[in-house]
């Protein structure tokens, strides 16, 4: 498969590269968008944001596997009032397509930062984020029960009618064909699939876990394989847009990701390990050259 000509067009958006920024490892982009041309990227995903500042889990909160990495962050973040009086002004005009991602624990929660979001400016996308390994509340499990993500994209669907909505679902369904069938009814335009699956490592000197909350999200070149075939399973149930992530490292990974179903695919690990190559990466795909 040729780099060449891989301009995407995403539920109405024209990108300009497969390549994009998934949520978390970039932050909310202040610091990426000073120090790196940015303009390749086909999007940048901001870091989720919830109703009410969360402190994120206690440390440690990362720990190397060797062929990736496990992280226990807990969507540290200012809540939604605060990211939209103090940060979000200082991103615009963003130099590619901004997304931005929320997570909440009920369905009010969800809806109520779509109706706030809606009249917000300067983004092209929403972001549901109805899978995050590091939380004990329901939002970590929302994405892997039909009923509840339908109610929760219906709901945003009602007041954030008229942009985009990705559902981020978990590395680990049950029923996948209930979810994206789910999806599918009640309104998803992009599915992104995967948010990390769950992990562990311990120390063997004293026996207990690394992390402090014991179990993380796994990232990394090693998970490429699985998410592989279960994008292939996802492409083989829906025409819904994939944003495929969970191992994407370098370009030939990234035209993987393609032969396996996805429309864009997102660089969360090596963003946080280089952010330059993966602009290089991006820029590689926009232009056609290697």
């Amino acid at each position: 498969m040729d780099m060449a000509g891989l301009t995407v067009a995403v539920a109405g958006l024209d990108v300009v590269s497969p390549v994009i920024i998934p949520a978390g490892p970039g932050g909310f982009g202040t610091e990426l968008r000073e120090r790196y041309d940015l303009t390749a990227l086909g999007a940048f995903t901001a870091k989720t944001i919830t109703p009410h500042a969360r402190i994120g889990n206690p440390p440690p909160r990362l720990v190397d596997t060797g062929f990736g990495l496990i992280n226990s962050i807990g969507l540290q973040n200012p809540g939604i009032v605060a990211f939209l009086d103090t940060v979000y002004p200082t991103l615009l005009p963003f130099p590619t397509h901004l997304f931005l991602s929320i997570a909440g624990e009920t369905v009010n929660e969800f809806e109520d930062m779509a109706r706030t979001l809606a009249g917000v400016e300067g983004f092209d996308l929403l972001e549901l984020n109805l899978s995050c390994p590091n939380v004990e509340a329901s939002c970590g499990v929302i994405g892997a029960n039909p009923q509840a993500v339908h109610d929760v994209v219906v709901a945003v669907r009602r007041a954030f009618p008229d942009r985009p909505v990705a559902a981020k679902l978990p590395f680990e369904v049950p029923d996948v064909a209930g979810v994206v069938r789910a999806c599918e009814q009640a309104g998803v335009d992009v599915l992104a699939l995967f948010n990390c699956p769950h992990a562990a490592r311990f120390d063997v000197a004293t026996g207990k876990p690394f992390l402090a909350r014991v179990t993380g999200g796994f990232s990394g070149p090693a998970l490429k394989p699985l998410t592989l075939a279960k994008i292939l399973a996802v492409r083989s149930l829906t025409h819904l847009p994939i944003i495929g992530m969970g191992g994407a490292w370098t370009a030939d990974d990234v035209l993987e990701f393609r032969c396996a179903g996805a429309d864009l695919v997102g660089m969360g690990l090596h963003t946080l390990q280089d952010p330059a190559e993966v602009c290089t990466i991006a820029h590689e795909f926009a232009t056609g050259s290697s």
